[in-house]
């Protein structure tokens, strides 16, 4: 803190706050800048991958999200994951897993793996009881391998011994029923199945072009900045050559059969392209991932039409089938907490309230 700051006692704290506002409009100014002097470089550098998007025939739309929340306490915690799938406009599925366990290092880590893991197999389901229609999954395919394999480090680590955490047990029935239903295989290998991430955060082309514009702006800003309405870029892989992308954290034997699932489905990511897509004039570019069987030009043109056709709410950057997934399972923390708040309500009546507040309370101050 500058000395100036420090001499002014009480008002240090709101005069820092204004003064890093300032600093990063100054930074974002600049880079507004740059990105409007070289929209006419960037254009050029990149014209041979702009192709006028095709048009084809509308699907319905089918978006797949999850959420995954945990309400601490002193002595346990409660965990609460779902996934709910959304068709134009109505619920057509959900699933939910609620468990208590004790307090666990990286439980964030954890769960967000055991999410991704609900997502897909929801997803799997969705695909073996339809026939037609397209499925967005909210996120990326890439993020979803790495929240998988963190989950599979983790599983691995703690099964080294004969002894694992009893709290392991619970979720057995989820990670067998998982890779013996092959749903990831099911899901990476389904023609009618993309990936819209809204936080992308991929930076490859920036790296290349605009190296001076890395750290401010990602791919999704640099491709909004340069495609004009009703244009999209051609697809590039999804695994980059010198990007790891295997299962890295799987050492255990636990889990049958592991190595033929882990082959297939490396071999599937193989398969995957992105595409920068600009509907319209007035919104960004979205960076949509999907197989190779959707990247030639008829069936990628009824993946855009779908696509474009749910963006229906000028306000709401992201198809609509997803945004209303998301808004469901974002309610999680909210049930949660009420769970929660519930179980010690009980317990109050049965056990001592000092000794339920010891065991149950919250394990730092409330806000």
């Amino acid at each position: 803190m500058s000395d100036s700051l420090a001499n002014m006692g009480t008002a240090a704290l709101p005069a820092a706050v204004l003064a890093a506002i300032t600093d990063c409009a100054a930074v974002c100014r600049d880079t507004l800048r740059r990105l409007a002097d070289e929209h006419d470089r960037l254009r050029a550098a990149l014209d041979k991958r702009i192709r006028p998007a095709p048009d084809g025939p509308e699907r319905r739309l089918c978006a797949v999200d999850g959420s995954h929340a945990s309400v601490p306490t002193a002595g346990a915690t409660f965990t609460a994951i779902a996934a709910a799938a959304v068709e134009d406009a109505t619920l057509t599925d959900q699933e939910v897993l609620v468990q208590m366990l004790p307090p666990i290092e990286e439980l964030d880590s954890l769960i967000g793996g055991l999410r991704c893991i609900l997502e897909l197999r929801l997803l799997a389901r969705r695909i073996r009881t339809t026939t037609s229609g397209l499925f967005v999954l909210d996120g990326s395919f890439y993020s979803v391998l790495l929240e998988i394999n963190r989950l599979l480090i983790r599983f691995a680590q703690d099964h080294r011994g004969n002894n694992p955490p009893r709290w392991w047990s619970r979720f057995y029935p989820l990670l067998d029923a998982f890779f013996s239903d092959e749903d990831w295989r099911l899901v990476l290998e389904c023609r009618r199945v993309i990936a819209h991430s809204k936080q992308a955060t991929a930076a490859d082309d920036v790296i290349t072009l605009a190296p001076h514009l890395s750290g401010t702006i990602t791919d999704r800003s640099l491709w909004s900045n340069v495609l004009h309405a009703g244009e999209y870029s051609l697809p590039t892989s999804l695994i980059r050559a010198d990007r790891p992308h295997l299962l890295t954290g799987y050492r255990s034997g636990a889990l049958p059969s592991f190595q033929e699932h882990r082959l297939a489905i490396e071999h599937a990511y193989g398969q995957f392209y992105v595409i920068y897509y600009r509907p319209d004039a007035i919104g960004p570019a979205y960076r949509i991932e999907l197989p190779a069987a959707l990247i030639a030009r008829e069936p990628l043109g009824a993946v855009l039409a779908t696509f474009r056709s749910a963006l229906r709410i000028s306000t709401v950057q992201e198809p609509l089938p997803q945004f209303l997934a998301d808004a469901i399972c974002r309610q999680l923390q909210h049930a949660l907490a009420a769970t929660a708040e519930g179980a010690r309500t009980t317990l109050q009546n049965e056990f001592d309230l000092a000794l339920v507040q010891r065991y149950l309370g919250p394990y730092r101050t409330p806000r």
